[in-house]
């Protein structure tokens, strides 16, 4: 599993770990401040913003020609898109400039408390031993595509909808990085839908895209524990999965994906 379930939400489990380690370095710097110094209170705040705030600049100074594009792009941190080394640069920083050395100790034993919380959700995460299922699936002109057979090169594969507005979002991004990038395979999936569906949003949003396959009884989602839409697979060459996405992929994340696969 890579999320937690909460009625129909899918949370993910790596967020679930960074508010985990913020909450505990919040509440650590609280308690430490009732017994030694007040001023740690505030600094454990200001630290969480600091860290949160510097992560996400890191993020996108690294991947500053993709963010030139679409400037505004840089607000929509639902979508991913933090650094954690940059967010304990900033953090750190910000310790060293407005806390006296004496209390020093004291923000290295919150930090120590928040790595340790975020530790405990590390279990639950992992693709170790997953492979790329050999399912066969029609395509949406009609043929039928054995999953198995595009083992061979690297494999993105992305399980979408089209009453999905996340999918919806990204699918355009995703389709033109697949052309961009030939030698990666690109895989969309739909999700519980006939062909009329897919066909109908691809040609409303000027879409093209080489693999479009469908899965209306939901094969993929059984095989590889789908818990929502979007979810991304990235498989090497073998046809090992390598990492997994749940939820809207920016494009700086997904070229950031891509560098790894390859």
């Amino acid at each position: 599993m890579d999320a937690l379930q909460v009625g129909p939400l899918a949370i993910p489990w790596v967020r679930l770990q960074v508010a985990l380690a913020l909450l505990v370095l919040w509440g650590a710097a609280e308690v430490l401040a009732r017994r030694t110094d007040r001023r740690l209170a505030s600094w454990g705040q200001n630290a969480v913003w600091v860290g949160l705030l510097g992560a996400r600049l890191g993020f996108v100074l690294e991947n500053a020609s993709v963010y030139a594009k679409d400037p505004l792009s840089v607000l929509y941190v639902w979508q991913g898109g933090f650094d954690p080394w940059w967010g304990i640069l900033a953090g750190g920083g910000y310790t060293l400039m407005t806390l006296p050395k004496h209390l020093w100790r004291y923000a290295l034993l919150a930090g120590a408390a928040a790595l340790l919380a975020a530790g405990l959700l590390m279990g639950r995460r992992g693709t170790e031993g997953e492979r790329l299922p050999n399912l066969v699936l029609p395509a949406l002109g009609g043929a039928e595509v054995r999953l198995g057979d595009f083992q061979g090169k690297p494999l993105i594969l992305n399980a979408w909808a089209t009453w999905c507005p996340p999918c919806r979002r990204e699918l355009p991004m995703m389709a033109r990085l697949a052309r961009e990038n030939p030698d990666v395979h690109f895989v969309f999936v739909s999700q519980g839908e006939g062909p009329l569906a897919v066909r109908n949003f691809l040609e409303a949003e000027g879409i093209e895209a080489q693999w479009v396959l469908l899965d209306p009884e939901t094969k993929l989602s059984q095989a590889l524990g789908v818990q929502g839409l979007p979810t991304t697979f990235f498989f090497d060459r073998e046809g090992r999965l390598v990492a997994r996405h749940l939820g809207e992929l920016s494009e700086a994340l997904l070229l950031g994906y891509l560098r790894a696969l390859r």
